[in-house]
């Protein structure tokens, strides 16, 4: 069957298997339906076998299983440089309202009609039979990828209150597929969307981190504001749905401009860009305008991010970028202040001019920004003239301060005043120049008499 090429690396696993057969089934098969295979797709396969029994069976055929998940009757097949991920097929149980995404229990079963109403949605039910070449569809699941939406393989009341992560799913596959979530599925995430708070911050994180992935990120975060899950892991984004912005500038409110400006920005900044604004509506509501929202969005994403779980070092970079990212808004800064800005910021400063940017694009009126463009001229220039970025950049260091007499202290304050001489003068970071300033403050300011422990 065309668009299953792939697939054929499996075989030498159902004939290992034979006379049970072997079904891929998730993500690889509905992919493939779609004309969308990954060049390197990870697979999922399953059968009537246990994963013991799978392991018995295979063991002299140059196969090994591994059990990474415990009890899940799952297991890892690794066949040379391939593995897949397996289950058996079975009915699952879940306590329902407890948070829990590991089932509590199951029970094995014979057929993909009978293991198919286990999964989240219709369009993941799909099994790809590997030794006859031919798709098994319990479900109707081949119908829903091609009307591109998402159904719950049962009751959809059932199956979002078994596990509230499918919630979490159904907007990271919105935001991978581009797909629609159907209305009785979305009125059940919606009944359930409290369940989620009883979830872990690594689960929910690992879930967004997947929808900031999405090939259609701007309709995956709209499912995730109308399902409600928004307004659960980022509050302070969900509040600026509906905050107007001044139309000379934005084509968009508050919330749908932030969804543009994650689309707009390179990956490794899309959630400080979705973030950004997300100060405006506290900024409207405590102030009555929009001034300082960086500042508001910076103290709310902390506040966020964290109980998410993120690392503390990209919270901190995360929060940096919002409340800078509004920097010399009418392009006007002094030339030395803006060096001081850009060397405050040297570790990041890429990051703020890609931010800026995607922030132009996302407003729906402008295509470049300014101020990026000038940043990113000074420091071509700074560059190129030898200004230093740091300390350590300069032509001179604390030894060279020592063999002329400062002492502790003063050396780091001297250091300082030398590399902010040099932001301002771009042609003083050279060794003899920077000395002689230095020498100078120590004649100027120097006690021999005390430094050398002489008293008269």
């Amino acid at each position: 069957m065309r668009g299953f090429e792939a697939f054929e690396v499996l075989k030498p696993i159902a004939d290992a298997i034979a006379p049970h057969a072997l079904y891929a089934v998730g993500g690889a098969v509905r992919d493939a339906l779609r004309g969308r295979l990954a060049e390197k797709p990870d697979f999922d396969v399953c059968s009537d076998l246990s994963p013991e029994r799978l392991a018995e069976t295979v063991k002299d055929k140059g196969m090994t299983v591994e059990f990474p998940h415990g009890g899940v009757a799952s297991a890892t097949i690794v066949f040379g440089e391939l593995r897949c991920e397996y289950t058996a097929f079975r009915r699952d149980e879940y306590a329902v309202g407890t948070g829990s995404h590991t089932p509590i229990g199951y029970h094995l079963v014979s057929t993909p009609q009978e293991d198919a109403p286990r999964r989240d949605f219709r369009c993941n039910a799909v099994y790809w039979d590997v030794a006859e070449g031919t798709i098994v569809d319990p479900l109707g699941g081949v119908r829903d990828i091609k009307d591109k939406i998402l159904r719950t393989t049962r009751d959809a009341e059932t199956v979002i209150a078994e596990d509230p992560v499918r919630i979490l799913r159904a907007a990271r596959f919105a935001a991978a597929l581009g797909f629609g979530v159907e209305e009785e599925t979305a009125r059940a995430c919606r009944r359930h969307i409290d369940d989620v708070d009883a979830l872990s911050p690594s689960r929910k994180r690992h879930e967004w981190d997947g929808l900031m992935r999405g090939e259609h990120l701007v309709h995956g975060l709209t499912v995730a504001y109308e399902l409600g899950l928004l307004a659960k892991l980022f509050p302070a984004l969900a509040a600026c749905a509906g905050v107007e912005q001044p139309t000379e500038h934005h084509a968009y409110d508050a919330l749908r401009h932030s969804f543009e400006c994650a689309a707009a920005a390179p990956q490794d900044i899309k959630l400080a860009a979705l973030l950004h604004d997300e100060g405006k509506a506290e900024a409207v509501a405590r102030d009555g305008n929009m001034h300082a929202h960086a500042l508001y969005g910076a103290a709310s994403a902390e506040r966020e991010l964290t109980a998410l779980g993120y690392p503390k070092r990209e919270v901190e970079r995360i929060c940096r970028l919002i409340a800078v990212h509004m920097y010399d808004i009418n392009n006007t800064a002094r030339r030395s202040k803006l060096r001081r800005f850009i060397v405050q910021n040297a570790d990041i400063i890429g990051d703020i001019c890609a931010l800026m940017r995607a922030d132009s694009v996302a407003t729906g009126k402008y295509k470049t920004n300014p101020r990026a463009d000038r940043i990113e001229a000074e420091i071509e220039y700074m560059r190129a003239r030898g200004v230093p970025f740091r300390l350590s950049e300069l032509a001179v260091d604390g030894g060279d301060l020592a063999a002329i007499g400062f002492e502790g202290r003063e050396i780091a304050e001297e250091l300082a005043r030398l590399f902010e001489m040099c932001l301002k003068d771009e042609c003083l970071n050279q060794r003899e120049a920077l000395l002689e300033k230095a020498t100078k403050k120590m004649q100027k300011f120097a006690k021999p008499q005390q430094r050398h422990g002489r008293k008269k």
